[in-house]
């Protein structure tokens, strides 16, 4: 299984309430995703960021342990 296969994995899960996870860089020890919600009628409704992020770092270091920073861009969220 790969990084991408995990993210795939994820989006499963939020692809019903119309999100989409989207890597925007990866590197041997980073990965940079990005919450889609444009076609999410329920943006609110989607897994909150803090439990996606643990979703992913704990899959990520099973499939990949030299990934050590994983940074998601969710729009719900102020920059």
């Amino acid at each position: 299984m790969s990084v991408a296969a995990v993210v795939d994995e994820l989006n499963e899960i939020v692809r019903p309430d119309g999100a989409v996870l989207r890597i925007r860089e990866s590197s041997t020890t980073a990965l940079r995703l990005e919450l889609d919600l444009s076609a999410s009628t329920c943006p609110e409704c989607v897994v909150p960021k803090d439990l996606m992020l643990e979703i992913l770092v704990s899959r990520v270091a099973l499939v990949d342990p030299d990934v050590r920073t994983i940074e998601l861009h969710d729009p719900r969220e102020p920059a």
